[in-house]
């Protein structure tokens, strides 16, 4: 195998269980490049709806969540560990009050193995990362930090309003606080070439992540970057191109860090292109048919 499977950090993680499944979760939080902490236009290429299967569940609250999705997933998977996944939008910006009354009850349930977090580095201040700490003595907590690119120019350009020191500083404060951290990455962004996946490919390396998840930009409706590829301003890459680019970055990377994933879909309804970045099983045995060459 050319790289480590997400599955192998997991069985590390929860040695108790031969699988552990994610449970998204919504736990009603708002973005700070949307609320106005930071901007109100979010990311040019983001719209959280095509990409979280529990949007429509910010209201409820995460009690009334954890009875309805914890049976169905115990049915479907009756021996598996449960990772309990906070997903949509920036799941550490809120007050510190606040997160309590949303993560103490997803770690004090029983059914519940552990808990994945996603933020933003620009989300995540010493006293949040210690309570985090606190709870991952309990059970295993994961933080998964988006980074997109380690190119500060490309940073800007999509509006992300953070920047590689950032995100280095957030993930090295907590690693230290003993935190597994996990990030992932945007493969084709606007005016990126294979030496710029190569050198987010070296950070990711560089960092010791435990995790990466790799998608290819894939162009939604409802985004900045929707209309700027109508307006024939965004190239994207070619199915050859991506995963060319997967495979080098998985070289650089190497196997201490696994792979989670490295593709990316949205609802038909909501994807405008290109058509083939669905295709998960062809995306694998191309990227992994490069490897098998190099």
């Amino acid at each position: 195998m050319h790289y480590t499977p997400y599955r192998d950090l997991l069985l590390r993680l929860f040695p108790n269980y031969l699988k552990v499944r994610k449970m998204p979760l919504n736990g009603g939080m708002n973005c700070p490049n949307l609320d106005g902490t930071k901007g109100f236009s979010g990311c040019s290429y983001c719209n959280n709806r095509s990409f979280s299967p529990v949007f429509d569940q910010a209201k409820v609250s995460i009690q009334e969540q954890l009875e309805k999705f914890v049976p169905k997933l115990r049915e479907k998977y009756p021996n598996a560990g449960i990772l309990a996944y906070l997903q949509p939008y920036t799941n550490t910006h809120a007050p510190l009050e606040h997160l309590r009354g949303i993560i103490d009850p997803i770690v004090a349930h029983k059914e519940v193995a552990g808990l994945a977090i996603g933020t933003r580095p620009d989300c995540l201040e010493d006293e949040k990362i210690e309570y985090l700490a606190e709870k991952n003595r309990k059970k295993p907590i994961i933080v998964e930090i988006g980074l997109q690119t380690a190119n500060d120019l490309t940073l800007a350009a999509i509006n992300r309003r953070h920047t590689l020191a950032e995100f280095e500083d957030a993930v090295k404060r907590c690693q230290t606080a003993g935190l597994t951290v996990t990030t992932h990455v945007i493969v084709g962004l606007p005016g990126e070439t294979m030496d710029d996946f190569r050198h987010t490919a070296k950070v990711v390396r560089d960092l010791n992540l435990a995790a990466v998840k790799i998608h290819p930009l894939h162009i939604v409706v409802g985004t900045v970057m929707a209309q700027d590829f109508a307006d024939g301003e965004i190239k994207l890459l070619e199915f050859e191109e991506y995963c060319d680019a997967v495979a080098e970055m998985i070289k650089v990377i190497g196997t201490e860090t696994a792979i989670e994933r490295f593709s990316g879909e949205s609802p038909s309804e909501m994807l405008i292109a290109p058509n083939w970045c669905g295709e998960r099983d062809r995306i694998i045995a191309e990227v992994e048919k490069r490897l098998d060459l190099a």
